[in-house]
């Protein structure tokens, strides 16, 4: 099988290096690393990755913003939420307006690379 093309955007560089240490070596290959949410949108347009995951505070657009405009794109588009600002009202928020999941930071390498799989298993 192709690895999943993963495009991640989170205004912290410290963040996307994780992010992208983390699924190295794994069926997911990070196609596009975006610092804010305009550039993430064109981006997603251009390359058509099989999943985002896009932080929920972000300067500029927002990820619920950009969560929308990704989905006005691609309504079939797998977002994924990823942000330390897990509270109810966020999470049912991105949810309502589209995004697949949502995962809370901090999380482990070996949480993470599991989180991913499953999700591959409703993509």
């Amino acid at each position: 099988m192709t690895n999943w093309r993963v495009m991640t955007v989170d205004d912290s560089a410290a963040i996307l290096t994780i992010i992208a240490a983390y699924l190295e070596d794994s069926e997911f290959d990070v196609v596009a690393a975006e610092r804010d949410g305009r550039s993430a949108v064109e981006r997603f347009a251009e390359i058509k990755p099989d999943i985002v995951l896009l932080d929920l505070i972000m300067p500029g657009q927002s990820g619920v913003e950009t969560l929308s405009r990704i989905l006005a794109i691609d309504p079939d588009a797998f977002v994924v939420i990823v942000s330390s600002l897990g509270t109810e009202e966020a999470v049912h928020e991105c949810l309502t307006t589209g995004a697949r999941s949502f995962l809370q930071k901090p999380f482990t390498r070996d949480d993470f690379i599991e989180f991913m799989r499953d999700l591959t298993k409703v993509a």
